[in-house]
């Protein structure tokens, strides 16, 4: 009865996540034409729908685990002789040095974010010009539209991201990568890959960057699972990257006009 409702649950999951995929790159565009046109509230319609999405993914993945807390550990995935299980310890990545240069790296870059975004607050309407921009603003992905400009947005978008960090952990590096390994077979490097394409797939509403990107992410977010054995530092990380985007100015015309208006 246990493995029917798991098994049952993580159907109801796959679905759940495909549909809200594929709603999210027909919606997104939409989005941006909403951002476009001034619609002041599209963003948080948008953060809400995101949000009940993050949990309501979260609850059913760990009831497809049957809210077993020693399936979302990482040695539930028999990683310890694969060869992406030796090349994490070699690299020593859970080790107290690199903890601490990765703590001190995401700090100093949110600080330099928060000086990015008072410098921009400062130029203010300046912002918004017509250059055009430059080739390499083309390998951006494209989240622009999601960035918040007023403080009620930029609180909300910061509870999104934080759902984003513990919730998408649960589903993707939790819940997918033991059901890729205990019913599709797959190890090691194998098992870390897929897993971080299927994670990058979930973001094609960024553009072909945006996957790529994100599917880098989920194979660094899996070595750490792996390397501290628990789901704790890759959520805190996944968290505070996604955070950094309430801080972010924009370098939209149009975004970054109506952020003007709203600071003055």
């Amino acid at each position: 009865m246990h493995s029917l409702f798991s098994a049952i649950a993580s159907t109801v999951l796959a679905g759940f996540v495909i549909w809200q995929v594929v709603k999210m790159y027909r919606d997104y565009p939409r989005l941006k034409q909403a951002v476009a046109q001034g619609d002041p509230a599209a963003r948080t319609r948008f953060y809400a729908r995101g949000l009940g999405f993050e949990w309501v993914s979260a609850l059913l993945a760990l009831a497809a685990l049957g809210f077993d807390k020693a399936k979302l550990m990482a040695s539930a995935l028999q990683m310890e002789d694969t060869a992406f299980g030796h090349w994490v310890s070699s690299q020593s990545i859970a080790s107290k040095p690199a903890m601490a240069g990765l703590g001190v790296g995401l700090v100093i870059g949110l600080i330099g974010l928060s000086i990015a975004r008072l410098r921009a607050r400062g130029r203010g309407p300046a912002l918004a010009t017509s250059e055009a921009k430059p080739w390499f603003r083309k390998l951006v992905p494209d989240f622009t539209a999601l960035i918040p400009t007023t403080g009620r947005e930029r609180w909300l978008f910061a509870v999104v991201a934080i759902s984003a960090g513990i919730c998408e952990e649960i589903v993707f590096r939790g819940w997918l990568l033991y059901v890729l390994h205990r019913l599709g077979g797959l190890n090691g490097t194998a098992l870390i890959l897929i897993g971080a394409a299927l994670f990058g797939l979930c973001h094609i509403y960024q553009g072909v960057t945006g996957v790529i990107g994100t599917t880098l992410a989920g194979v660094l977010l899996a070595a750490l699972y792996v390397a501290t054995g628990t789901l704790l530092v890759p959520m805190v990380l996944h968290s505070l990257i996604d955070v950094r985007m309430a801080i972010l100015p924009s370098s939209n015309p149009q975004v970054a006009r109506a952020e003007a208006r709203q600071e003055m």
